[in-house]
């Protein structure tokens, strides 16, 4: 299945995939309104760009209520606004914390931007690639903490 991956050591904090991400799915340059979070590591000066992995089988999916929220046949997670009730369990079920809702109580989830991602063309370090990966996924400070390793400090 093709995602986003992400490489915390080139990511630059530049916050350029949550301000692309909103202006493209809701017309607004807004980090609230993207669906890509960039988490902040101040004290080791890192980043980590935070979005939907497109698990398979997706807790978020199997959460919805409603089937508001689906796998497209491209595998590609996708919204019907009109189906959703703005519960929230969908946020609740996500392990990676990559879903939020809006102040409309609408679920925001990445959506590969229909299998080709903005972020991934537009961010000037390469710090995102859409590939084909079946591997394990780390959350944020999982991958601070192994970068931190890797430059010798303990954290």
């Amino acid at each position: 299945m093709r995602r986003i991956l992400v490489d915390a050591v080139k990511c630059a904090g530049c916050r350029y995939c949550e301000m692309l991400c909103s202006f493209h799915h809701e017309g607004k340059f807004s980090p609230s309104l993207s669906r890509v979070t960039v988490i902040k590591e101040d004290r080791y000066g890192l980043d980590y760009p935070v979005l939907c992995h497109q698990c398979d089988p997706c807790p978020s999916v199997e959460a919805c209520p409603t089937g508001a929220l689906r796998r497209t046949e491209l595998g590609v997670i996708s919204l019907d606004e009109e189906a959703c009730i703005g519960c929230g369990r969908c946020v609740e079920a996500c392990p990676y914390d990559a879903v939020k809702l809006d102040k409309a109580s609408r679920p925001l989830i990445c959506d590969l931007c229909g299998g080709d991602p903005l972020c991934v063309k537009r961010c000037p370090t390469g710090a995102l690639t859409f590939t084909e990966a079946e591997v394990e996924f780390e959350k944020p400070e999982e991958a601070f903490r192994a970068i931190l390793r890797r430059w010798g400090i303990d954290a």
